[in-house]
C-alpha cells in the first residue's frame, strides 16, 4: 500500500482493484456512453476539477502517483483485447473504443483513487460520467 517516494500507493487499494475489474467488463455500450457523458461535461468544468486533481497532488506530495493512475488507465485503454476482442464496424475497433474512453476513465480511476482527498464538487465532475454508464454493472 506504500509507494516508495510518497509513502501512498494509490493503485494498491481495495477501491482500486474493484475499479479495474468493472473496468475489464465494461461493454462497447458502457464504453461508448461513458465517453459520451464525459464530453456532455463542460471544459471548463473538467479544467477546474483537474486542477483540484494537481493540487492534490502539489499538497499532498502524491503527483507522481496520480501519474503512475493515469497512466495505468491509460495502459488499460490502448491495451488490445481484455474482454470484446472483435471488429465492433468496418471503421470502429474495440481498441479504438477504448482509447477515445480513455480521458473518462482516467477520470473515473483518479476519482476513485484520491477519494475524499478532492472536494465533493471535482469527485463529482470526475466520476459522474463512469456512475452514469456503469449503472447496473456487477
Amino acid at each position: 500500500m506504500w509507494g516508495p517516494r510518497s509513502g501512498v500507493n494509490l493503485l494498491d487499494t481495495d477501491e482500486m482493484a474493484a475499479f479495474f475489474e468493472r473496468l475489464d467488463h465494461l461493454n462497447q455500450e458502457q464504453l461508448l456512453g461513458l465517453r459520451a457523458a464525459w464530453r456532455s461535461t463542460s471544459r471548463e468544468s473538467h479544467e477546474d476539477a483537474w486542477a483540484a486533481v494537481r493540487a492534490v497532488g502539489v499538497r499532498e506530495g502524491l503527483s507522481r502517483e496520480i501519474d503512475r493512475v493515469r497512466n495505468r488507465t491509460l495502459g488499460w485503454a490502448s491495451r488490445g483485447s481484455n474482454t470484446i476482442p472483435y471488429r465492433v464496424s468496418s471503421d470502429v475497433t474495440w481498441l479504438q473504443i477504448k482509447i477515445e474512453a480513455g480521458e473518462a476513465i482516467v477520470d473515473a480511476a483518479l476519482a476513485v483513487a484520491l477519494g475524499g482527498r478532492l472536494d465533493a464538487a471535482s469527485h463529482k465532475i470526475l466520476i459522474g460520467p463512469w456512475l452514469r454508464a456503469t449503472e447496473g454493472v456487477e
